[in-house]
């Protein structure tokens, strides 16, 4: 499943062919998706934005369209309708002068008032968005003091997009290595400077991640990753048996939470 660097790599792929064009030609597989395509064909598109691991593209006329490719979903981008390839049609197809992008697989998709988008149920679950501007370590640390997420462990919460929404199971590897934490320690039992450098490295590694598919040019309105590093490489994830880059052991791959997780037993505490 994409994570929320993918995501958001591919909501500004997405505007630059759909934001302030018009949508030419709007097709959804779901019937009854199709008989509402309305809502969208002829309407110029406003914006594209990622939340967690949804897109949302808004047009105007104040309707927008959610989609979430979950496991199996991917987007094709062509230059024209008859570009398409034969074979399982797309579920969603958004056309507009610069081009086509095709959704296939996505078991996610659908038409929302953009006013009621606080009603859609993966998007009323979410918390703070580790790649949204706005948040802030301050912002994460207060939201690790919600009582419900007291007694779990790192390696299940770092899962749920309630706790950090755009996280996934590569970034859970590589935010427990950058803040020398186990995946086994409950959030309740960290210390304050432990929890701070959780929330430094909820920031930092997933940023890094997404900036470093923009070496050469940040997208509009993400000059707020103008002076994090472009450089990113898995320093755990999916290094198993390999020496730990800090020195001491080895990494080890377990599957907590369902997930392949890797880690050093001897530098995360």
């Amino acid at each position: 499943m994409p994570e929320g660097p993918e995501t958001h790599a591919l909501a500004d792929r997405l505007s630059t062919l759909l934001v302030d064009e018009t949508l030419t030609h709007v097709r959804f597989i779901d019937p009854t998706l199709q008989r509402r395509r309305g809502l969208l064909e002829g309407q110029r598109v406003l914006a594209v934005e990622a939340r967690g691991k949804a897109l949302l593209t808004a047009v105007e006329g104040g309707w927008t369209l959610y989609t979430h490719s979950h496991l199996f979903g991917f987007w094709r981008f062509v230059e024209d309708l008859d570009a398409l390839p034969d074979g399982a049609p797309p579920r969603l197809v958004l056309a507009t002068v610069r081009g086509v992008a095709a959704l296939y697989a996505a078991p996610s998709i659908s038409l929302w008032r953009t006013d009621d988008l606080g009603a859609q149920p993966y998007l009323s679950k979410l918390g703070p968005d580790v790649l949204d501007p706005a948040v802030d370590a301050k912002a994460l640390l207060a939201h690790m003091r919600t009582p419900r997420f007291a007694r779990r462990t790192l390696a299940m919460l770092l899962l749920d997009q309630a706790f950090a929404a755009g996280m996934g199971n590569y970034l859970r590897s590589e935010v427990l290595f950058k803040a020398k934490l186990a995946p086994y320690r409950l959030l309740q039992d960290l210390t304050t400077g432990e929890r701070r450098r959780l929330a430094n490295a909820l920031l930092d590694v997933p940023r890094r991640a997404y900036r470093a598919k923009h070496d050469d040019a940040l997208p509009p309105g993400k000059d707020y990753l103008a002076k994090t590093r472009a450089q990113f490489g898995f320093e755990v994830f999916e290094r198993k048996g390999d020496p730990c880059p800090r020195g001491d052991g080895r990494i080890v791959e377990e599957r907590l939470a369902g997930r392949r997780l890797y880690w050093c037993k001897s530098c995360q505490t």
